[in-house]
């Protein structure tokens, strides 16, 4: 499969340790776009993908949003920054962002998979209620697509917790090498599993 991985800078790699070449190297017969780029927001994304554009994939995975929750930032240089506008006005207007991408990727991609945004070793902190109350969005707009998922992490996170993996980040966002780690064995196995679903249909004709 093409696979085109859709970011901010936990998918172009920098900084901390990066997930992606991790990735590559457990899933080295599928062609891996990195298109993840530090910094951006939502609508970044959005614009970003847009103006450059994106060839026909397979799949496509969504990851973007953190910035968004520890920010509270939707547009740099628009009405969320510097405004008066509370949480909740910033939330609605990243969903419609966040709505807005998926479509834009769905015309593109024949899967989605929607990667909840996630902030670690924060406990109790606002980045983490922000990028929580994100990640349900994300859920549910990845709900009204056909051929879109979701992938939560924190499952794996907790996991690997479990057995002493950590710690897992270098800031409460960007990955250590065990986090990295992390991403990369719950992304491989979830394209795996699309992989398999894609080929038994292959398999039978449908």
């Amino acid at each position: 499969m093409q696979i085109a991985f859709l970011g901010d800078s936990l998918t172009e790699g920098w900084p901390g340790a990066a997930y992606f070449p991790l990735l590559q190297a457990r899933l080295p017969q599928h062609v891996l776009l990195n298109l993840g780029r530090a910094g951006d927001t939502v609508v970044d994304v959005l614009r970003r993908v847009a103006y450059r554009g994106l060839d026909p994939v397979d799949l496509a995975i969504i990851w973007v949003g953190v910035n968004d929750a520890v920010m509270g930032a939707w547009d740099a240089a628009g009405d969320g920054v510097g405004s008066d506008w509370g949480w909740a006005e910033r939330l609605a207007r990243i969903s419609g962002d966040y709505q807005d991408l998926v479509t834009w990727t769905a015309a593109r991609a024949s899967q989605i998979v929607c990667v909840r945004p996630i902030v670690l070793e924060a406990d109790g902190s606002v980045w983490q209620e922000h990028a929580d109350e994100l990640g349900d969005d994300v859920v549910r707009l990845a709900g009204e697509h056909d051929g879109a998922r979701t992938l939560d992490l924190r499952p794996a996170f907790a996991a690997a917790r479990a057995v002493g993996d950590r710690p897992f980040t270098i800031d409460g966002v960007h990955f250590t090498n065990a986090g990295a780690t992390v991403v990369a064995a719950a992304l491989a196995a979830a394209i795996e599993d699309i992989d398999r679903g894609e080929t038994a249909a292959s398999d039978t004709g449908d």
